[in-house]
């Protein structure tokens, strides 16, 4: 069986609350909206906890938890470690679903979890399948978003795959920034604060590499550092 690196998690969980679901996913309540027959949707309650930046060990699988956890927003690490061989990372972030305690990694691999960002996840629990019963299109849409997370690993490891570090992480950055980023004057703006070693993770090179490859995307004139440590992508994506 594959072994989930041990760290505490109490220190990096802060007590849950129960949110609106309606109110923190814009696509839930654009669909809840338009369902046909007027069906009275006013609040989708779910209970949510917030981790702290650092490593995340998940807790085992609540019993009524079924579908896992959405996250509302922030940005989560699943590291794959091949102990002396090799490692990737995968990032999840607003609208993402996942089981923690769901893994079928072979017997030689590591799972390790970090929250790169404060992120925000609500548990999709009995009260959450009971409120939305009346309303498949929300189940379907869970459904298109655990394929829209296999189809974004199938483009990343397409990029990782991709000849040249300064590519690979040019167009690693523009995956990024399509999906959680936003415009910003002459290009578009990635607002996480990903280091040197996060990004080596993400496409398959080494820190000091990438360090090289990030000077030579900023002296191109397609990358800057903003102040808050984001990353400011000039033009238009590749």
């Amino acid at each position: 069986m594959h072994r989930v690196e041990a760290t505490t998690q109490s220190r990096r969980t802060v007590n849950g609350e129960r949110v609106d679901l309606l109110e923190r996913d814009t696509e839930f309540a654009r669909l809840v909206r338009s369902a046909e027959g007027g069906r009275p949707l006013d609040r989708l309650w779910a209970s949510a906890l917030k981790l702290q930046r650092g490593p995340w060990q998940p807790s085992s699988a609540p019993a009524d938890t079924r579908l896992g956890y959405l996250v509302l927003d922030g940005l989560l690490g699943r590291r794959v470690v091949v102990p002396e061989r090799g490692r990737s990372l995968e990032l999840l972030g607003r609208g993402d679903l996942f089981s923690p305690w769901q893994e079928d990694s072979p017997s030689f691999s590591n799972i390790a979890w970090t929250v790169i960002e404060p992120t925000w996840i609500a548990a999709l629990d009995e009260n959450f399948l009971s409120q939305i019963r009346q309303f498949p299109e929300l189940l379907e849409a869970l459904t298109e978003r655990a394929l829209r997370r296999s189809r974004r690993i199938a483009v990343s490891a397409a990029i990782a795959n991709t000849v040249g570090v300064e590519e690979r992480l040019l167009l690693l950055l523009w995956q990024l920034t399509e999906l959680w980023g936003r415009k910003a004057q002459g290009g578009a703006m990635l607002p996480y604060r990903l280091s040197h070693q996060t990004l080596a993770d993400l496409v398959g090179a080494r820190r000091p590499t990438v360090t090289l490859a990030l000077r030579g995307l900023t002296d191109r004139g397609l990358l800057q550092r903003g102040s808050g440590g984001e990353w400011i992508l000039t033009g238009s994506p590749p």
